[in-house]
């Protein structure tokens, strides 16, 4: 019997192990999607596809996306005719995302803070005269407006994770400017109160400067342009030394070759550029849009790609890193091992029960039962 209870029990356990394994496994397989977009610059079209490629709203434009988080790295505002269109659907599925557990971060680019200022230089024509003109477009981007109020509090560098997300990039001068985790927090609600009601700190004075007199000299994280003035070396110094945890930067405003996606992840992969120029007023392809999806549960990042508004949906996936493999490794190896010892355990104690039912549980002679 002594037998019978341990080979029950070791199957109890082995049982709770596969269990166990299969939740961890199912937990990896629910993990968020971060989702992050570049510069849209006023193509409502090109930026429906980008979030029906990556199911995050249906073919209505509502929000399918669950708890995922979708990242725009500014530069909406601009250049195409539909960028206030844009911003309005963004402002109605950020509500319908938080309302399941997800949410729409909207970043601030430099096109933002032209606008902000009244430099009306690069905004579609035809838009600005369906806005009421210069001082149609003053107000609607005022803090009195709904649109002009959600513009202004967008964040400048979101952090999430691994993850550091701005429009423009962090240089050697940016690092100087913001040296910490809390500091990316201060600059943006410095940078948030300037815009908002005209209080500016010194900190926020470099948040809206936009002079790129010395591109080498930018410090602005919504200014900097990463491809052309962002040492590697240098970057991977100040993530090891002012931003433990850091591992990549995710950065738009420099548009790649619009016809040629590749080349998106730089300084051995801390860098990452998704200005795909995707907006056709910026020589993007019709339907030939892409994002950059992450998984939260083991910060696996890869390029959804698409390369024509009917054609099928290519997926460039990228390497995990070793310690990404070695996660996979080491799930599925608790998996294999959980199975092959309760097909063993099953295997011993299934005869061993049976011979046990064969036999009598009391072996006394039949003249011990009945009455004396």
């Amino acid at each position: 019997m002594t037998l019978q209870r341990s080979c029950f029990s070791g199957l109890r356990g082995t049982g709770l192990l596969v269990l166990f394994t299969l939740l961890v496994l199912q937990l990896g397989a629910e993990a968020r999607r971060i989702v992050a977009v570049g510069d849209l610059h006023g193509d409502y079209e090109q930026s429906v596809s980008v979030l029906r490629l990556t199911n995050l709203v249906d073919n209505n434009t509502h929000w399918i996306g669950e708890d995922a988080f979708l990242v725009q790295l500014g530069d909406i505002l601009d250049v195409g005719p539909d960028d206030i269109k844009i911003v309005k659907l963004l402002m109605r599925l950020q509500k319908e995302a938080q309302a399941r557990g997800g949410d729409v971060v909207e970043l601030l680019g430099n096109h933002e803070l032209r606008n902000f200022r009244g430099d009306y230089t690069a905004v579609d024509q035809a838009s600005l005269a369906a806005n009421g003109g210069k001082e149609g477009r003053d107000t609607l981007l005022s803090n009195a407006t709904a649109v002009g109020t959600y513009l202004r509090t967008r964040k400048a560098i979101f952090h999430y994770g691994p993850f550091l997300f701005m429009h423009g990039g962090f240089s050697t001068a940016t690092a100087s400017m913001i040296t910490s985790l809390k500091r990316v927090e201060d600059f943006n609600a410095e940078l948030t109160q300037a815009l908002m009601n005209g209080t500016i700190s010194p900190l926020a004075s470099d948040g809206l400067d936009l002079a790129e007199d010395d591109v080498e000299d930018v410090g602005n994280p919504i200014l900097v342009r990463s491809i052309l003035n962002v040492k590697c070396d240098e970057l991977a110094k100040v993530l090891k030394k002012k931003f433990p945890g850091i591992d990549f930067v995710v950065v738009g405003h420099v548009p790649h070759d619009p016809r040629d996606f590749n080349g998106w992840r730089l300084c051995n992969g801390r860098l990452i550029d998704i200005d795909f120029g995707m907006s056709r007023w910026k020589k993007g392809d019709p339907g030939h849009v892409a994002a950059l999806e992450i998984e939260e549960a083991t910060w696996h990042t890869q390029l959804i790609e698409t390369s024509t508004a009917i054609g099928p949906i290519a997926t460039d996936d990228v390497a995990a890193s070793d310690a990404v493999t070695a996660h996979h490794l080491l799930r599925l190896s608790m998996l294999i091992v959980g199975v092959v010892l309760l097909a063993f355990l099953i295997a011993y104690c299934v005869p061993f029960r049976s011979a046990i039912e064969q036999e009598p549980l009391l072996d006394w002679p039949a003249t011990t039962y009945g009455a004396a």
